[in-house]
């Protein structure tokens, strides 16, 4: 199963020049956001409002900052979970890295990033920052539009502006290489993200796999410059009192050439609560309000075999917390 992708893959088209609030394209697209992250916890976005370029100036700054020499990636810390710079080695060479900047769609974290790693070369500074602030500025329009399509298919559009308004975004530059011995490249193993909603594109080599979740099944991603894997992270999981679950996706990478790819994340700045329009007796309250940074300072605490698991999210802000 996955392998006729115009027929089973969730593939929604958020593109048409007609696609507006109040219509009946809006409405029906609205609804296979909501059913196809409810079953399955992502879909696959056809989005081609950016310029053509812009996908290859995206790429074209990856590979310009991520072949730039360890001890300058290595400045890219961050506290956070997830956001500074990691890397993975097999045979002591780096198989999958990844930097991260925080709060992207702000020009100034952009042109603060660059800085940090071309201290002294103003025009690679303004390149990069033009190029990831387009790029950012795109992929929460993206964002934005499947946020407030969610809210307003359950009824609660009046808490989309403010939930908007308090978003944060990370935007990840990953890397993945073949491993040494010539075998797949698997080091990038199953997991769930901490964000609310997570956007990944990448360049045109395959390895992406989404697991559905209702079906238990795994379905290849078929990359192209207008596709975006929509997921759903833990946090929307809690949000949607688990109407909504966390994302199950992994790497499996079989190619030998680099496989370049983006992640779009967004988080919450203040407390996370599921609405009271999201508890009934089939759906009885499932977590405790938290803080969206807090939940990623207690993925920071579990060990590594542990982290992969959505089921941390109950152990954090369960209301019947379970032990991991």
């Amino acid at each position: 199963m996955g392998g006729n992708e115009t027929r089973e893959l969730p593939i929604i088209n958020l593109s048409d020049k007609n696609l507006k609030q109040d219509t009946e394209l809006w409405n029906s697209t609205r609804d296979s956001v909501r059913e196809a992250m409810e079953h399955h916890g992502w879909f696959v976005a056809e989005y081609n409002r950016f310029p053509t370029q812009l996908h290859q100036s995206i790429l074209e700054a990856a590979k310009e900052l991520l072949d730039l020499p360890p001890e300058i990636k290595i400045k890219n810390e961050n506290r956070k979970a997830g956001h500074g710079y990691i890397t993975m080695n097999s045979d002591g060479q780096p198989v999958h890295e990844g930097l991260g900047i925080d709060q992207v769609n702000d020009i100034q974290q952009c042109r603060r990033f660059s800085r940090l790693m071309w201290p002294n070369n103003d025009h690679d500074n303004d390149r990069f920052c033009e190029t990831i602030h387009a790029y950012a500025k795109m992929q929460a329009e993206l964002e934005q539009l499947v946020i407030r399509m969610l809210f307003e298919s359950y009824n609660l559009e009046r808490y989309a502006d403010k939930h908007m308004k308090g978003s944060r975004y990370l935007l990840r530059l990953l890397k993945y290489k073949s491993l040494p011995n010539g075998e797949p490249n698997r080091m990038f193993m199953c997991h769930t993200d901490k964000s609310f909603i997570s956007i990944l594109h990448q360049n045109h080599i395959n390895g992406l796999m989404l697991k559905s979740d209702k079906e238990d099944v795994w379905y290849p991603f078929t990359p192209s410059p207008t596709r975006f894997a929509v997921i759903a992270g833990d946090a929307i999981m809690a949000w949607s009192n688990d109407r909504i679950k966390g994302c199950y996706h992994k790497v499996e990478m079989e190619s030998v050439e680099t496989r370049y790819s983006f992640g779009f994340f967004s988080f919450q700045q203040g407390m996370i609560s599921t609405p009271d329009e999201m508890v009934d007796k089939n759906h009885p309250l499932a977590y405790k309000p938290f803080h969206h940074d807090g939940l990623l300072d207690f993925y920071e605490t579990l060990e590594v075999h542990l982290k992969a698991h959505r089921t941390m999210t109950k152990a954090y802000c369960g209301i019947h917390p379970i032990s991991l």
